[in-house]
């Protein structure tokens, strides 16, 4: 992902562990970085040292939420079936999006079993790109969420202020007119959160604060509502076929130009122009 930060699923089968010699002690690589970890399921039993010294040996439940500072020497040993989804967050990264935020923070207190409802769903929000469902039109909606997650993950265990006051207004006139006139005549490409807010001279996260307020819609759901809206009008005109319109409309191929369809008109392509006047 962009900013360097990793987003994988990690799983062990309960098969992977058949063989009667126990598993491996693995030496976690260092990294300046944070590693955040939430359970997809419960984890029954693992055991986990800092340096020499066994920190944790049992279970996590699902939906539990582990926080790691890289730089430390962990070792770990899984002793069950498991599988989760890890973030990782590089230091200077974390440095970065905090002073787009308001203030730089450092870093991110360290917790071993701890369920915050926040971080599920964004980062459930994101599954789908692990499981081969999403694509380079959906980089924007990626790098709105992740903002979020990274501005609670500061604001909660990093000791970031919540912002207040300034921070949330409307752009300006001409921010709005230059936001809409960019995302519309790049509708067919691949756009990124910090390309068009830099069209504003704005950060990320002020542009996508501000941008919300303006429009009504986060930037990835207004983005996706104008592509749809000109797969209609190209759907009326009925001189293209589906592939061709998905594609002019930015949507990677047929299938997530059908799905996003669907999500915002309730319907598939096909059955909206069977009902169309």
């Amino acid at each position: 992902m962009q900013d360097d930060i990793a987003l994988v699923r990690a799983a062990q089968a309960p098969s992977a562990l058949s063989s009667p010699a126990p598993p491996p002690v693995i030496d976690i690589p260092a990294e300046d970085a944070f590693s955040v970890i939430v359970q997809l399921q419960d984890f029954r039993h693992h055991k986990l040292w800092r340096g020499q010294r066994l920190v944790h040996s049992g279970g996590h439940r699902h939906g539990d939420m582990a926080i790691t500072d890289l730089r430390e020497q962990w070792r770990c040993q899984h002793l069950s079936d498991y599988d989760n989804v890890r973030l990782q967050l590089p230091r200077a990264t974390i440095e970065q999006l905090s002073d787009e935020g308001g203030r730089r923070i450092g870093g991110l207190r360290q917790v071993q079993t701890i369920r915050d409802p926040v971080v599920w769903h964004l980062l459930h929000a994101m599954l789908p790109a692990l499981n081969g469902a999403a694509n380079d039109s959906d980089t924007v909606f990626l790098d709105t969420v992740t903002m979020a997650l990274h501005t609670h993950l500061a604001q909660r265990y990093g000791g970031q202020p919540v912002a207040r006051g300034g921070g949330g207004g409307r752009l300006a006139s001409w921010q709005q007119l230059r936001a809409r006139e960019y995302m519309l005549s790049h509708l067919s490409q691949r756009l990124t959160l910090a390309e068009i807010a830099s069209q504003c001279g704005l950060s990320r996260a002020h542009f996508a604060r501000a941008f919300k307020h303006s429009f009504g819609l986060p930037p990835h759901a207004w983005l996706q509502q104008q592509r749809v809206e000109l797969a209609c009008r190209l759907l009326r005109e009925g001189e293209k076929g589906m592939t061709a319109i998905a594609l002019e409309c930015g949507f990677s191929d047929q299938s997530h130009f059908s799905r996003v369809f669907k999500q915002i008109k309730g319907m598939g392509p096909a059955a909206w122009m069977r009902m169309s006047p």
